[in-house]
């Protein structure tokens, strides 16, 4: 990984499936937008950005996430490439059901995956260690290329990535937050990626 590198990872915007109105599983279907505050999000992050705009940004194919990054590519002047490697975990059978419907139909996996996800075995549910994989090999590729790249992906697949470029054990994902519309950044510091940031939100001032 080239020095001095660095990796924006940015959640995407609000959605209507988020929070205790509906809190539901939105893995990959189709369909699934930012609302007005996602979109707010995506423009304050925009505004955050542009005093020093990513070389590139790169997006999970899925609306929510393209959504995301055109708004703040609209901001930096930047394009937006896609890259399938960021998108949100599979969630096979949990997907457009509520956490209460699932937790309620299968009490142990649903525990499992918020407090040890290594550990779940559900047919159709993505493996931690596989979207891990898949994350972290888009993250070393961009890094390699050097300058400054913003990726906008989904919470777990970003938690199983910073766990990995911090060499942490994925199940410490469930001790990290990022949240949505929030940016993470690493930069490549003596060939180690170090944290700069975590889940910060954006605010009058840009960041350094």
């Amino acid at each position: 990984m080239r020095e001095g590198a660095r990796l924006l990872l940015v959640r995407h915007g609000r959605h209507d499936w988020l929070g205790p109105a509906n809190n539901r599983i939105a893995g990959r279907l189709p369909g699934i937008s930012i609302n007005a505050d996602g979109r707010a999000e995506a423009e304050a992050l925009g505004r955050w950005l542009m005093a020093s705009p990513p070389d590139r940004i790169v997006s999970s194919p899925l609306e929510r996430t393209m959504q995301t990054a055109a708004i703040i590519g609209l901001a930096v002047a930047r394009p937006v490439a896609v890259d399938p490697r960021l998108i949100e975990t599979g969630l096979g059978p949990w997907e457009g059901r509520s956490v209460a419907e699932i937790a309620a139909r299968d009490p142990e996996g649903w525990r499992a995956w918020r407090t040890a996800p290594t550990r779940v075995a559900v047919p159709g549910i993505e493996p931690v260690a596989e979207i891990a994989a898949r994350m972290l090999a888009a993250a070393e590729e961009y890094l390699r290329g050097g300058g400054v790249t913003l990726l906008v992906s989904h919470q777990d697949p970003l938690l199983a990535l910073c766990c990995r470029l911090l060499g942490l054990p994925l199940d410490a994902m469930r001790r990290l937050e990022i949240s949505p519309g929030s940016l993470t950044e690493f930069e490549i510091v003596r060939g180690e990626a170090v944290l700069v940031t975590l889940n910060a939100r954006p605010a009058a001032t840009p960041p350094c």
